[in-house]
């Protein structure tokens, strides 16, 4: 409960005003009263609160007139309006302009006056949770866009800026997807070297031969194809950073010439005797233990301890699910952004699902999920039901919490298809779906609202 909820009513009966009031005193809310829109407007524009319910009917300004002026400037406060049953018209008009509920006279439940309250109040705190997220992860695009608010990745990027300001070899561990090209760009542009290129190249999804030509570079005619002579990274660094991505796919061969480009500082072009002297400096990275690799003969020893002068581990993202709510902010944000649409909003129940989940691909994983939400779910707000629909969950790995709301999925998708035949059927025209189906017009109106908005 937030006790320290600072909530506007405004009615202009007093028995109203009263009335939540009380309700509010018992809940430890703060309830600050106005009889009028227009000191209503004038205690807004002096205080910040958390939650305004406004009367629609009132003499001088009314209630909607006050929601447009607060909306014009205010898209975040919690606004519930208050109306008789017979003003439903002017209800639609107001959820239309960015009310967030309301309440119907005569009220009929003060329980669950309570617990609508609370739910906007919930809602509030999530609206200035992902606020502090949005800071959190524009402080952090200085960082080469490296998200993250677990201690696991504040070492991880403290070793990283020591590492940064030693022109040493890094060897940079971590699961496919947990960001290890994102690390060593970061050491790149907070090293002395950031004003020279950053060249990156994964060694295991090219083949050796052009592995080969593409750091080294060749001469005209090395080759057919070879029409002119062409620097490889190594070369065309001059002075920057080469980033070699799972290195541990790199050939015996190659791993020769390699370790002598590091010890000698040295190249030769593809199909030339000439030696070439070079400057930069080395980033490697990889999804396996190189370690165990040499010890298996696998991996050459000797270049094994020329590149793990410094070494970083990157931990998988099941290791610090506190960084998935930032995270998920983030993708979202963006991929929004990108679509030019409104960001979608993770409940605080999905978000603990989501962080029991496994992530086998990490970062990587997680960001395509919030794009194929962005792409394929109606809804604004996604709770659990909506991920189940989003992501195939893998059997072994469903939480309980998930398991015991399988029923819901199903009325939900049950609801969500009835309401599409049924506003087919009605051309749209809320009060003929109700009389069609029985529901009440304004349940009716917040499960469209819900499910096909």
């Amino acid at each position: 409960m937030q006790k320290d909820a600072k909530i506007l009513v405004v009615d202009d009966e007093e028995y109203t005003r009263q009335y939540f009031k009380a309700i509010l005193a018992d809940e430890g809310y703060h309830a600050i009263l106005a009889k009028d829109g227009k000191k209503a407007l004038d205690l807004w524009s002096k205080d910040t609160f958390d939650l305004i319910i406004l009367d629609i009917r009132m003499p001088g300004l009314n209630g909607i007139e006050v929601l447009k002026k607060i909306r014009d400037i205010d898209k975040d406060t919690m606004i519930i309006m208050i109306s008789a049953y017979g003003d439903i018209d002017s209800v639609i008009e107001t959820m239309r302009l960015g009310a967030n509920d309301f309440f119907l006279k005569p009220f009929s439940s003060m329980e669950k006056i309570k617990v609508d309250i609370k739910n906007c109040l919930d809602k509030r705190r999530l609206i200035i949770e992902n606020y502090q997220l949005r800071q959190q992860v524009k402080y952090n695009a200085n960082l080469c866009n490296i998200i993250y608010k677990s201690k696991a990745m504040t070492d991880v990027i403290e070793l990283a800026s020591r590492a940064a300001i030693i022109d040493s070899p890094v060897l940079i561990e971590g699961e496919t997807g947990t960001g290890k090209e994102l690390i060593a760009r970061y050491i790149h542009m907070n090293s002395s070297r950031r004003d020279q290129p950053f060249f990156a190249i994964n060694c295991g999804a090219v083949p050796e031969g052009l592995l080969e030509t593409t750091l080294f570079g060749h001469e005209k005619g090395a080759f057919t194809g070879a029409t002119t002579a062409t620097k490889g990274y190594f070369e065309a660094a001059c002075g920057g950073t080469v980033f070699l991505d799972e290195i541990s796919e790199t050939s015996p061969s190659f791993q020769v010439k390699l370790l002598r480009v590091i010890q000698e500082s040295e190249i030769r072009h593809v199909g030339s005797n000439k030696t070439i002297h070079v400057n930069f400096r080395l980033i490697s990275a990889t999804n396996k233990d190189l370690l165990s690799l040499v010890n298996k003969d696998a991996f050459r020893k000797d270049l094994f301890y020329r590149i793990n002068v410094i070494k970083i581990s990157v931990p998988p993202l099941r290791q610090r699910p506190e960084d998935i709510p930032i995270l998920l902010d983030h993708f979202m944000r963006i991929g929004c952004e990108k679509q030019g649409l409104k960001p979608k909003r993770f409940t605080p129940e999905a978000i603990s699902v989501l962080k029991t989940m496994p992530w086998d691909g990490n970062v990587r994983e997680l960001q395509n999920l919030v794009e194929r939400i962005i792409a394929f779910s109606p809804d604004h707000v996604i709770d659990v039901d909506s991920l189940l629909l989003e992501y195939k969950f893998p059997a072994e790995t469903i939480p309980s919490a998930i398991t015991s709301l399988q029923y819901n999925t199903a009325k939900r998708i049950f609801e969500q298809e009835y309401l599409k035949n049924l506003l087919s059927y009605a051309k749209g025209n809320l009060k003929k779906a109700s009389l069609t189906s029985g529901l009440n017009l304004v349940t009716l109106y917040r499960k469209k609202n819900k499910y096909l908005h």
